[in-house]
């Protein structure tokens, strides 16, 4: 399933203070989106995930699931930098007629969440029923419920956190060498990170 594309009005400033000329969404939804606008459920997707919801996370998008569409419009958008199909490092800078590589500006979470912003205004969506994130997902649904409290209904967070430190971020790489952990896989040695003791206050 394809992906449709949201082009935003005019350029979008980062948080960092760079400006992407152009900045492309990538996005899928399932189900349709009621007449009065109240059953929608956001997927705010992991780093290295895609938009479509229904591909890496199987039988959630289904008929009497989680994420069924016959109840609710679920939307995921694909996060700024990827190479799914939102503006990213691969896409052609349109100042300069070639890919950005090395040159894509910084980004930060609340960039991530601005662009979902953008798209949720432009899909008509006013209220969000439930938010879902997990890993960095979940730094998003944080980020955009402290944002926009009127707009998110319920937040639901798995394996995520309020901020990144060193034992969740080495939590969140697998035990193994996987083809989705390639850099782990070519990195020589990894210092050993242990569990922080428990605070004497």
């Amino acid at each position: 399933m394809e992906p449709r594309i949201y082009i935003a009005p005019g350029p979008f400033r980062l948080e960092t203070g760079h400006t992407l000329p152009e900045l492309k969404i990538a996005y899928h939804t399932y189900g349709e989106l009621n007449a009065a606008h109240d059953n929608v459920v956001w997927v705010c997707h992991a780093l290295t995930a895609n938009s479509d919801v229904a591909d890496w996370w199987p039988h959630t998008v289904e008929t009497g699931k989680f994420l069924d569409p016959a109840r609710h419009f679920v939307v995921c958008a694909n996060i700024l930098g990827s190479h799914y199909g939102t503006t990213g490092p691969l896409h052609t800078n349109p100042q300069t007629g070639t890919p950005y590589y090395r040159d894509f500006p910084p980004f930060t979470i609340r960039d991530i969440v601005r662009a979902h912003i953008l798209l949720a205004d432009a899909l008509g969506i006013g209220r969000i029923g439930a938010l879902v994130g997990s890993s960095v997902g979940g730094f998003q649904a944080v980020e955009w419920a402290v944002t926009e409290p009127q707009r998110i209904g319920k937040l639901v967070l798995i394996a995520t956190s309020a901020k990144a430190s060193p034992w969740t971020k080495r939590s969140a790489w697998p035990s193994k060498p996987t083809g989705r952990s390639a850099s782990r896989a070519t990195t020589r040695e990894w210092p050993v990170l242990r569990r922080p003791a428990p605070s004497a206050c």
